[in-house]
């Protein structure tokens, strides 16, 4: 049985990502692992499955009070984010110890920062975000609640990203940039003009080529 710790954390999730994040999870001295839960019933990385999401409550009952979301999809992600905050867990941060994050930059709650990653000063990351491998966020830079910018992300200084938004592998963004709310920017698009809500933009330069409900209800590939 897994000795419940007063810091002890359960991951919800149980796929390709969660691996990722536990895969750092499990190097950081100091962090101890409940378990995780997921539709799958499967344990990852050797981390014990304690049931599915629908047992997060008796987890909260049984003293743990950290949490972790661990979910690609950013709306799928952001949903759970606010069922754990609602039930009482205090969602924690995940920082690989080889990504680089300015001491002035600042993190929310929740957000999972991947190897090779590099943060810079006056950064501002929402809570429950992906800032993933080898991506690098210039100076001054705000990035909303919800976001996965993905691997290989180049953002210039005072790029604003709006809540949900998701950065496609290799993008690059030119400085002063606002990008809308739940909006997707293709992987290897050069987002160079503002980029509005609940659109996709693909391509060099980036063009605006599909429109999206205003719940943005879309997969975040």
């Amino acid at each position: 049985m897994t000795k419940v710790s007063e810091k002890s954390v359960v991951v919800v999730g149980g796929g390709g990502h969660a691996r990722s994040v536990l895969d750092i999870a499990l190097s950081l001295p100091g962090l101890s692992l409940f378990g995780c839960v997921n539709p799958f019933g499967r344990d990852v990385l050797g981390v014990p499955c304690k049931g599915t999401e629908d047992d997060l409550e008796k987890i909260y009952a049984m003293g743990i009070r950290y949490a972790f979301v661990a979910i690609g999809e950013n709306a799928a992600r952001n949903e759970v984010y606010d069922r754990i905050v609602a039930m009482g867990f205090e969602p924690v941060t995940i920082v690989s110890p080889y990504a680089v994050v300015s001491e002035r930059a600042a993190l929310g709650k929740g957000v999972c920062v991947m190897p090779g990653a590099v943060i810079h000063v006056n950064a501002v990351i929402g809570d429950n975000c992906i800032v993933n491998t080898n991506c690098s966020i210039d100076h001054d830079c705000k990035i909303g609640k919800s976001c996965h910018i993905a691997p290989g992300v180049s953002m210039s200084g005072t790029v604003c990203v709006g809540d949900g938004a998701h950065i496609g592998t290799g993008a690059s963004v030119i400085d002063n940039i606002t990008i809308g709310a739940r909006s997707y920017i293709g992987a290897g698009a050069a987002v160079v003009k503002n980029i509005t809500n609940d659109v996709l933009a693909v391509g060099v330069p980036a063009r605006v080529i599909k429109y999206f409900k205003s719940e943005g209800t879309k997969k975040n590939g």
